[in-house]
């Protein structure tokens, strides 16, 4: 997809190159783990990352536009993940996902046929190359309009969240390093005997308002908006 010696001075563009990545995760966990982490900067495209031994510990994340990756690079650029901070940097080369968006697609395919390239390419379903996410009906998912089944409760502050709507692959894991980005968080606690629920404890009220007010909707996966209230006291 893109060659992953270090440069400099490479121009913006839509996708990004992450390195120093945890090695030991298989890559449906890594692309999930990713996925969670920077689909709140925009649309994903694509995630690339292979177990290969020269792309180990390696990845590359297509957005749909480089505003959301540049914010990307800039916020999560040697963010501590599994206890290694990840380096990022713009991709040298325009990803397959981008060429199918501006034409050049078929060209670039005669390129790689011709020299002999091989490449794992790894799409997220269901997902469409438009604006917006969409749920089982159909209706594009915004703050603005998630149905009031999933609005969170109004509650007093409380340091601790109370996390509702999450899907049955969520793991504790997944969790931390959503809420770990934020000052003051302490702990996940999920609720073994009933899925789709968890508590996030912070030092305080003001800290855990914080990440409520930033992570309130946010989709861990397509169909499924994180619903985030106080806990009750």
């Amino acid at each position: 997809m893109a060659s992953i010696e270090d440069s400099v001075d490479i121009p913006p563009n839509q996708t990004i190159y992450v390195n120093n990545l945890y090695e030991k995760i298989s890559k449906k966990k890594l692309r999930e783990h990713l996925y969670s982490l920077f689909s709140k900067y925009g649309q994903i495209l694509e995630i690339e990352a292979s177990k290969s031994l020269k792309m180990r510990g390696q990845a590359f994340i297509v957005f749909k536009d480089i505003t959301s990756a540049s914010n990307a690079l800039r916020e999560m650029n040697g963010f501590n993940f599994l206890d290694r901070p990840m380096k990022i940097q713009y991709s040298k080369n325009k990803s397959d996902a981008v060429s199918k968006l501006d034409g050049t697609y078929m060209e670039k395919k005669r390129q790689r046929e011709e020299n002999n390239e091989k490449k794992i390419n790894i799409k997220k379903q269901d997902r469409k190359v438009t604006g917006g996410q969409k749920n089982k009906n159909g209706e594009t998912l915004s703050v603005g309009n998630i149905p009031s089944n999933l609005q969170p409760r109004d509650l007093p502050p409380n340091k601790t969240l109370f996390v509702e709507n999450l899907p049955d692959k969520c793991d504790p894991m997944m969790l931390e390093m959503l809420f770990s980005q934020f000052p003051g968080y302490k702990e996940v606690h999920m609720v073994e005997s009933k899925k789709g629920i968890a508590f996030v404890e912070f030092q305080d009220e003001s800290k855990s308002g914080l990440a409520m007010q930033s992570l309130q909707h946010f989709k861990v996966t397509q169909e499924k908006p994180m619903v985030i209230s106080f806990a009750k006291q």
